[in-house]
């Protein structure tokens, strides 16, 4: 406990009490150690030094959020393993093998020393002071004391070597775990050091955990294990699972071949289309990865590896292996040659050196001038797409004529990344995408009630500015500054503030393959006057950013709106449906047994992300690259990658929060979600609605229990018209609100 100094006055010869004194001079600071772990909000964790000459020894502190010490760990509180980096040979990298290894059901997999049945633990020894001491029980020195668990290979039969080798590079890892019934910060520590004595000069440093957490919030695997220079003392060649074939959970191996997921090749089939009955699996025990999508591209590898915050982050390119290339190119079996040098249509098509027995031939043909182009190269499409989307910044001038009753008349111009502008009409790269400008209302809440064909309901107005190749009749162009009158007037009831969207995709071959490829240029809106005096915006929810440390670049309906959900709202509005996309008679022939599915963002991005969280799947019809207009996107399979109760991954500071308009969403103008258009597509007074907060939070809770505590405690409604929400106000704030005894913000445990 932290001590106080404390000043006594003294006393008078007369023993009268006698004036203050000066202030003493401070005392020295306590030790602050905090005797309860479980009552921290973090545990920080630094291994100070470690020593081998028996079983090891190892040193480490522990601190709390304050940077306290914190003394009381126990020993069902650590697991502790040693691992050796091995150096490559004939081209492969180098790999970390674990001392403390276990036999599992015919295989060999890395262990840790733990204080549970089956496995060694060691002593601890708590120093009362926020330092400890642990002393292994395994003696990695003696290959007696430490025997190799049969079969004692890796997946391939390779023989395991665990012998003690002191002058190589070893790396100690601590986990902090908590028994059953109690609960703990999640904590990890890794320290690297040669035992032989001198300074760590060679190292393994792929990844970091940092990277991957743009993802996965925090990564967490086996339950607290957070830190990727941990996982890799096990995942190595030495663990796998035993099966026909055996399975690797080797980090490189098993890590690109679940994030390649459903699209890897022995997934996907010989013919190469998703989701079809000839699929394969990719497992790893029994938990099946292959329904895994990555977000955006997977040839962006730089999305993980980063060569300018690792050590060896370039050695995907620097240094590649059969290993790491064949986890994803699983379908190539590298010990035979394809056609036209061997005649397996599986092998490596590498003409001389077609058949390939280890590492060391993989940059003769893939460096730069290699007959196969260097690996950079062959996975440079994203990169070479997102630089020559960066050419073309779209940009709307103005807005006129947009007053109820008028057709409204909009220039818009297209420009490099030095503003000089493209002369639209002679730019091949532009005229052979697509560019159109939608006009929608009001910023309050987006809605659009203009009339509209066919069975869409509550889209805005559209204008298609290219067609065959060409400007469509009515562009003008002064100066390349472009402008079109729209064929629709805008509405007798539109009031408040409208919006203009722009967006468009370019054609351009980046690679050289004789093949176009889509250019996602970056889409933008501009709000205008149609009732009022002055622009209003319309409130900011998510950051674009925030999305794009998974996705990279947002882009979808073929890669024409990109990188901004202010565009993507003028559509994916409260009043509107997939009712357009579903076939005709539905619920009849739908993978839901739904008439409809609401598309409003805020219940369409929510149900999506929290697809492993809803009683009841998402099945949204749409046209996401569909062969047909009759096309179903079952989201029910995703996985959110990060921690889905952590509304800052996507949201804006505090923008998931019950304040501001959200205290009382209908009395500001926010709308209720559609779920059922009615009789009517362009009428919206007939639709029934989901009131706007439950709107939101149903899109996650949907399950019956939380239906009722919306509707009987929060003044929720479901099904009902918009008449009856505005009458039923919902009161969701008074308990959820900031601050309030349940806040949003409390309750899902945002930091």
């Amino acid at each position: 406990m932290s001590m106080l100094a404390i000043a006594l006055t003294g006393c008078g010869s007369n023993g009268s009490d006698g004036a203050a004194g000066p202030p003493g001079a401070p005392g020295a600071p306590g030790t602050g150690v905090t005797v309860t772990p479980a009552s921290t909000t973090a545990l920080n964790m630094t291994i100070t030094g470690a020593s081998v000459s028996s079983p090891p020894v190892v040193n480490f502190t522990v601190t709390n959020e304050n940077n306290v010490p914190v003394a009381g760990l126990v020993d069902a509180n650590l697991r502790l393993n040693i691992a050796k980096l091995v150096p490559g040979t004939n081209g492969a990298p180098s790999n970390w093998q674990n001392y403390i290894n276990r036999a599992s059901s015919g295989a060999v997999q890395g262990s840790q020393e733990r204080n549970a049945t089956g496995y060694n633990w060691g002593t601890l020894v708590d120093h009362k002071d926020g330092t400890y001491t642990y002393t292994f029980k395994t003696d990695i020195t003696s290959a007696a004391a430490n025997p190799c668990p049969a079969p004692c290979t890796d997946a391939d039969g390779k023989a395991l070597d665990i012998s003690y080798q002191p002058t190589l590079t070893h790396r100690i890892s601590i986990q902090v775990t908590a028994p059953s019934g109690t609960t703990l910060p999640k904590s990890n520590a890794v320290y690297d050091f040669v035992p032989a004595g001198g300074a760590v000069t060679t190292t393994r440093d792929i990844i970091t955990t940092a990277k991957c957490n743009e993802c996965h919030s925090q990564l967490s695997a086996h339950g607290t294990r957070i830190e990727t220079k941990l996982c890799v003392t096990c995942h190595n060649p030495g663990s796998w699972v035993a099966g026909t074939p055996n399975t690797p959970v080797d980090f490189k191996v098993m890590i690109h071949k679940i994030h390649r997921g459903e699209s890897l090749p022995s997934v996907v089939g010989p013919d190469g289309v998703l989701h079809t009955p000839d699929d394969g699996t990719y497992k790893v025990n029994n938990t099946d990865f292959s329904d895994v999508v990555f977000p955006q591209d997977i040839r962006n590898c730089t999305k993980c590896h980063d060569g300018a915050v690792t050590a060896q982050g370039d050695n995907w390119e620097t240094q590649p292996s059969t290993k790491a290339c064949g986890s994803c190119h699983d379908d190539i079996d590298f010990s035979k040659s394809a056609p036209p040098s061997g005649t397996d249509p599986n092998g490596h098509p590498g003409g001389d050196v077609s058949t390939i027995t280890d590492s060391s031939q993989c940059l003769f043909c893939h460096k730069t001038g290699g007959v196969a182009q260097s690996i950079a190269a062959r996975h440079s499409l994203p990169s070479l797409l997102k630089a020559e989307a960066a050419k073309y910044v779209l940009k709307i001038v103005s807005v006129t004529n947009a007053t109820p009753g008028l057709a409204p008349i909009v220039k818009f111009q297209i420009t490099n990344a030095s503003g000089t502008l493209y002369h639209i009409e002679t730019t091949p790269a532009i005229t052979g995408g697509s560019m159109s400008l939608i006009i929608g209302w009001d910023t309050t809440d987006m809605k659009n009630t203009t009339p509209t064909v066919g069975r869409s309901n509550a889209q805005p107005i559209s204008i298609s500015l290219l067609s065959s190749g060409a400007l469509v009749a009515g562009v003008s162009n002064t100066a390349d500054t472009y402008t079109i009158q729209s064929g629709t007037v805008i509405p007798a009831d539109a009031t408040g503030i409208g919006r203009a969207g722009f967006y468009a995709r370019m054609s351009v071959d980046v690679d050289g393959d004789g093949t176009n490829d889509t250019i996602q240029a970056k889409s933008v809106v501009k709000d205008f006057i149609i009732t009022g005096s002055s622009v209003v915006a319309r409130r900011t929810v998510v950051d674009i950013a925030k999305c794009d440390q998974c996705h990279e670049r947002l882009s979808l309906h073929g890669g024409a709106r990109t990188d901004e959900p202010q565009l993507c709202v003028m559509c994916h509005n409260p009043n509107a449906t997939d009712t357009a996309r579903r076939p005709v008679g539905a619920p009849a022939g739908t993978l839901d047994n739904k008439k409809e599915e609401s598309i409003d963002f805020k219940r369409m991005i929510h149900g999506i992300h929290a697809a492993g969280m809803r009683v009841n799947g998402l099945v949204v019809y749409g046209f996401f690259s569909a062969p047909a207009t009759e096309n179903p996107v079952d989201f029910r399979d995703v996985r959110f990658p990060g921690i889905l109760n952590n509304c800052t991954a996507c949201h804006t500071t505090s923008s998931y929060q019950l304040s501001g308009v959200w205290v009382s969403p209908t009395q500001s103008g926010i709308l209720g979600s559609t779920i059922d258009h009615g009789a009517s597509l362009t009428d919206p007074a007939d639709d029934l609605n989901i009131s706007p907060t439950a709107g939101a939070c149903s899109s996650c809770h949907d399950d019956a229990l939380s239906q009722t505590h919306m509707t009987q405690v929060g003044g929720a409604a479901f099904a009902a018209l918009e008449s009856t929400i505005n009458t039923n106000l919902e009161t969701c704030s008074i308990c959820h609100g900031p601050g309030n005894i349940a806040d949003v913000k409390t309750v899902h445990g945002v930091k």
